[in-house]
Parts: structure tokens; C-alpha cells; sequence
């Protein structure tokens, strides 16, 4: 499914004017019946001129909610609109926020990283330009990987510090993880399944399957040059680990809890996102950032935690 996530309410505001007519819904509506109109179709069906019709399909071109593209047919030049995505998702509140006094949130950009092993196709990029040349893992040491917004490999791992704000006497209660993600293909491939795994301090978290590498629909959030033939966004994605056990996406996926992981105020908590070779869904992994992709972020880890007196009083 094709999604766009707005991380504030500001961010969404276009958005949300486009909406506030009747007439756009309708419009919307039979697009989403029929995948692609033209101009005149939707002005007839709906029963406007096509000079009114221009202007509500301005709006929700500059919204980002249809596309629209220009053909030659029997009688003249023509414009045919077509839904851009198919689900929204607006997060009251700016994801990288603080949740609450006893809860932190960081956001790791994908060229963060403090270890990784990789192999072709890989590359990483500013939202400016690709950092070395494609498909040579070396630049992946290059000193500014850190400013890299997009980060893509085809076996291998990168690995993340990830900050550890527990004060004394903390106990941790959960991690989560979000993340918009997508496999790794020559050039881009809607299906094609590639299975991530996740580790926390050398412990396996879980396993997620990303559904494809997918382009052909221009990222929301990605820099001009990015070409067209390139993978363009990908799934937002999360897991949490807490005292019931792993979730992904929600669902529980294990009984592995955070209590096992031995995570305390002053550890140091390290993330690996891996794709094994030689596994029969080995299909690369792509990460977004900032930038980049439908989500305009990097990786958001939340961490959640209790206070214990008693232990400061043994």
C-alpha cells in the first residue's frame, strides 16, 4: 500500500485544506473507483465547468494528494489524474518529541552508524548528492557518512550506537523502533520480498519482511536529482520489546522481553539492522531518512522506563 505520514500538524495543514471541500472529495472519490480520469470526465461526472475543475485539481496537485500527467489523444492534448497514494497518516505531535518524564526519544539519521559489512548493490547519499560512487562498500567509510539521509545494501549489516538517557535507579519497561524501510533491488522491483533481521546488543529481536523496493511514484520527500530509475520510498515500519515480550508491528512476536536484554542506566545499547546472505529472502535493505522516501525521518527509537527508589535504598 502506498501511505504518506505527516509528522506534525503542520506539516499536514495542505493537506488537510485540500479535504475541505466537497467537491475535491467527489473528486477523489471517483479516483479512487476508476484509478485514472481525465479532466473532462471528472468536470462532467461531477457536474462543474472544466475552468472550476482546474482549480480543485491545482489544489490537490500542490497538496501532493493526485498526480497528473499530459497525453496526446484523438482530439487534442489531454490531462489524465490519478490518485498519488492510497492511505494518510497524520501523527498529532512530532514523533522525535518526549513523551513523558519518564520516557526519551532519539532520532538516528541511516548514516549513523558506528559498524557495518556490506556488499553490492549499496550506496549511501546526502539529500545533496551520493557520497563515493554506487556499488563500492569502501565509501561506506567515507568521513561523511554520518551526513548520509539514505543508506541501501544487498547482504551485510549496519550497526547503531543508540544514546542511553537512563538516569540512576531507571528501569527499563520498552524500546521502540520505527523506521521506513524497503528492500534493495537494481534499480527498483515493487515486489520483491527481503527479509530484515534486527539485533540488540548481539541478541536476536526478531525478523521483518520488507514487501518490495519500491519506485515508479516519485518519494514524497526525495531531492530533485534523485533519478526516477532509482527506488524511491518505503514501508513505515516498527517493533517494541517490553516486559510481555516482542512486537512487530503491533502483533506479538515472541516472548523474548526486555528484561533479558540487561539493559541499565550507563550501558551502551547497540542496534544492527541485517540482511544474512545465502537466505531464500535475502533481498537487500534500504533505509530512508530525512529527505528521502514518504516520511521525512530517520529512525525514531522511544525508550521507555520506571524509576525504583529502592534500589538506591539496598
Amino acid at each position: 500500500m502506498h501511505m504518506r505520514f505527516f509528522e506534525d500538524l503542520d506539516d499536514a495543514l495542505p493537506f488537510c485544506k485540500a479535504l475541505s471541500s466537497n467537491i475535491r472529495i467527489q473528486i477523489l472519490k471517483l479516483l479512487n473507483q476508476e484509478k485514472e480520469l481525465n479532466l473532462n470526465e471528472l468536470a462532467t461526472r461531477i457536474g462543474i465547468t472544466n475552468g472550476a475543475m482546474t482549480s480543485h485539481i491545482r489544489i490537490l496537485e500542490e497538496a501532493g494528494i493526485i498526480n497528473t500527467r499530459t497525453v496526446v489523444a484523438k482530439h487534442g492534448v489531454q490531462k489524465l489524474c490519478s490518485l498519488r497514494m492510497e492511505k494518510y497518516v497524520i501523527h498529532i505531535g512530532h514523533i522525535g518529541r518526549k513523551y513523558n518524564q519518564n520516557s526519551f526519544s532519539v532520532e538516528i539519521p541511516p548514516g549513523q552508524y558506528v559498524d557495518y559489512e556490506v556488499t553490492p548493490t549499496c550506496g549511501i547519499a546526502t539529500t545533496e548528492r551520493i557520497i563515493g560512487v554506487y556499488d563500492m562498500p569502501v565509501y561506506f567509510s567515507d568521513i561523511e557518512h554520518f551526513q548520509a539521509q539514505i543508506v541501501w545494501f544487498t547482504t551485510g549489516f549496519v550497526e547503531y550506537e543508540i544514546p542511553n538517557y537512563l538516569p540512576e535507579q531507571a528501569v527499563l519497561k520498552e524500546i521502540l523502533f520505527q523506521a521506513e524501510l524497503g528492500s534493495e533491488a537494481a534499480a527498483y522491483n515493487n515486489d520483491y520480498k527481503s527479509d530484515i533481521h534486527f539485533y540488540i546488543n548481539g541478541m536476536f529481536i526478531g525478523t521483518w519482511q520488507s514487501p518490495g523496493d519500491f519506485g515508479g511514484v516519485k518519494g514524497f520527500y526525495n531531492p530533485d536529482w534523485w533519478a526516477p530509475s532509482m527506488n524511491q520510498y518505503g514501508t513505515l515500519m516498527e517493533f517494541s520489546i517490553n516486559k510481555e515480550g516482542t512486537f512487530f508491528e503491533g502483533k506479538k512476536y515472541s516472548d523474548f522481553t526486555i528484561d533479558q536484554l540487561n539493559i541499565c542506566p550507563g550501558s551502551r545499547i547497540r542496534l544492527r539492522l541485517a540482511v544474512p546472505e545465502g537466505l531464500p529472502n535475502s533481498r537487500g535493505l534500504t533505509i530512508y531518512g530525512r529527505g528521502f522516501g514518504n516520511y521525512n525521518s530517520g529512525m525514531i527509537i522511544r525508550i521507555d522506563y520506571e524509576t525504583n527508589s529502592k534500589r538506591g535504598d539496598s
